[in-house]
């Protein structure tokens, strides 16, 4: 069986922006910065976050707008989000 198409080389931007992650029922928000963006998701760096629920919300501008978040893979401070509809 041949392997699939490697989809994290599609349609990446590395980025550097600083945003912000909401959680529901917690009051505030935290930090972090996008590392890579996609139409689809993201790759984000936290900065000691130890817990962390599988959905949660993503601001780049204050929460003018915001993109539903849900928890794919983590390791350490990094973490692989899917955009949700």
């Amino acid at each position: 069986m041949m392997p699939g198409p490697d989809r994290r080389a599609v349609g990446r931007t590395t980025i550097e922006r600083g945003a912000l992650l909401f959680f529901k029922g917690q009051p505030g928000a935290r930090g972090c910065h996008i590392c890579d963006l996609t139409d689809r998701g993201a790759r984000i760096r936290t900065h000691d976050l130890a817990l962390l629920p599988t959905d949660f919300d993503l601001t780049t501008d204050n929460f003018r707008t915001a993109r539903r978040c849900r928890l794919v893979w983590r390791d350490g401070d990094f973490l692989g989000v899917v955009f949700e509809n």
